[in-house]
């Protein structure tokens, strides 16, 4: 059973109108697994029986956790922290990540809470946060006594963390903020087609011709003076969840080096390649969210029957991107397509100025390595310039590109108007994702090296990266394409900065232990 509330914590809720304290909340017992037996005796699952009335006894408790102050505030910060707190439990996620320190001075919620909010208020570097540990503002929003010029604790500390951190109980928490947003119903449109649709591609946040790791993979590129130089460097293969209103990470995987292979194997050669981290990464998806995903969005590199056989294992549908005329099964379908054995269709979008013209083969079954069927589809787009303001002058001429990709499994009922804005919006993940997080979230920096230390802080960096998203455009209202011209103050990036500035306005600390204590 979880203990009940210290006279401490006890001091730290709001008075009621009377000035008499509340009556402290019921004792929950440590929450089961969904799928365990529940607590209460009756035989069934937790899921069945308790977990709902549970969660909401904990959302109660957590609101009532808050002070006065925080719950009648505007401020975007306050919101934030209302919006987290009450709804994703995110003192419970925080709280559920582990180390392998002994005995620590320092508790692990306190260097991850002061690291998430590094990642919210896009802290540069461990140095940076180290200043930022020194000001009472900071103090007080990771929950601790305001104590200007006396630094809370150390770069050291974190740096120690972060290398023993438990990688597993943060994907953990990860996780478990997608499960609450589904429960939530936050994706209950799926994202096109009526299909929740999943963007897998691989990022290198940073490399060097120094500092290097034993999870490092290497490679050889030319030097100025024309000889060969090592360079170092780290790859994610990383899942996005595609949406038209928000995009979220689901997971990702590191492409071990072939140090970090011999763990396992004492004689492994070489480093595994982005295809083996992205298997691993799908099986990791699958054992975590089930049939929650339903279609796999990849680029040319997984056009091959091993990859579209994992998807039809798992019941995934499939949209992978085409470019090699001379490879299947995009050659059977430009044959097919000059004998005038396809479909044709053309499709106008003026809201885009686009026209598109579709070749569409279906059944092809030319590839030894995959049993099942697999449809092409080559769409050719000329797109339009709006008209030039100046009537003398002329209109630019229209552009034409021209995109080819595969279904597979259920991707192949889809129209062709939607499979090719799915296909298009794996761009997503470059810009939403890779794009934002080298220019504004500051993970082309290093902040530790070590394999378990990156990792660890990527997955933290992801948990805020999704939590900011949910906020901005489920919480606040915000939507992807405002009316143009676009407001500066209606961005994320505003956002962010609004909330640096009101660290100043927190009245007290932020009392993250009361909830702690009944995460469970």
């Amino acid at each position: 059973m979880s203990p009940a509330l210290t006279p401490e914590a006890r001091n730290l809720l709001p008075l009621a109108a009377d000035g008499v304290l509340p009556p402290p909340p019921p004792v929950l017992p440590p929450k089961p697994g969904r799928n365990q037996a529940c607590y209460c005796g009756s035989g069934k699952k937790f899921k069945q029986c308790c977990m709902e009335r549970d969660a909401a006894l904990r959302r109660q408790q957590r609101v009532q956790a808050q002070p006065e102050w925080l719950l009648s505030s505007d401020r975007k910060l306050h919101q934030f922290l209302r919006y987290g707190w009450k709804v994703f439990d995110l003192p419970g996620l925080l709280g559920s990540l582990r180390d392998g320190r002994r005995d620590p001075t320092i508790s692990t919620f306190h260097v991850v809470n002061s690291l998430f909010f590094a990642a919210v208020l896009r802290i540069p570097s461990l140095n940076a946060l180290e200043g930022y540990l020194k000001e009472g503002d900071f103090q007080k929003l990771i929950g601790l006594t305001a104590q200007p010029g006396e630094k809370a604790f150390s770069a050291d500390t974190i740096s120690d963390m972060l290398d023993l951190c438990d990688v597993d109980s943060a994907r953990n928490a990860l996780a478990e903020l997608i499960r609450i947003a589904e429960r939530n119903k936050v994706f209950r449109d799926g994202s096109y087609g009526g299909k929740r649709c999943v963007a897998i591609d691989a990022w290198e946040p940073h490399s060097s011709y120094e500092r290097h790791c034993p999870g490092c993979l290497t490679r050889q590129l030319k030097g100025p003076d024309g000889g060969k130089r090592t360079q170092y460097y780290h790859r994610y293969v990383v899942a996005m969840l595609l949406g038209t209103d928000l995009d979220i990470i689901l997971a990702a995987e590191p492409v071990l080096s072939e140090e970090a292979l011999r763990d396992g194997e004492a004689d492994h050669q070489g480093h595994e390649g982005e295809l083996t981290a992205a298997y691993r990464l799908l099986d990791r998806l699958h054992n975590t969210y089930g049939r929650f995903i339903e279609i796999v969005i990849t680029d040319a590199l997984y056009a091959n029957g091993p990859w579209m056989t994992r998807l039809e294992q798992y019941g995934y549908g499939g949209i992978i991107s085409l470019q090699k005329e001379n490879n299947e099964p995009l050659k059977e379908a430009i044959d097919l397509c000059r004998r005038g054995e396809c479909q044709r269709q053309k499709h106008e979008d003026p809201d885009n100025r686009e026209r598109v013209d579709f070749s569409d083969v279906d059944d092809i079954q030319t590839l030894s390595t995959y049993a099942g069927k697999v449809r092409v589809i080559q769409a050719e787009i000329t797109r339009f310039s709006p008209p030039a303001s100046d009537p003398s002058k002329p209109s630019k001429p229209p552009r034409t590109s021209t995109w080819c990709f595969a279904l597979t499994g259920c991707a192949r009922r889809l129209s062709r108007p939607t499979a090719l804005k799915a296909m298009r919006s794996r761009w997503h993940i470059e810009n939403t994702a890779f794009h934002q997080w080298g220019s504004y979230w500051n993970l082309e920096h290093v902040y530790r090296h070590t394999p378990a230390a990156l990792h660890a802080l990527f997955l933290i960096w992801m948990l805020a990266f999704n939590l900011l998203q949910l906020f901005f455009y489920c919480r606040l209202g915000r939507e992807r394409k405002p009316v143009q011209p676009r407001d500066v103050c209606d961005t994320l990036r505003h956002i962010v900065q609004v909330m640096l500035r009101e660290l100043a306005a927190l009245p007290a600390p932020i009392p993250w232990q009361v909830p702690l204590q009944d995460s469970g």
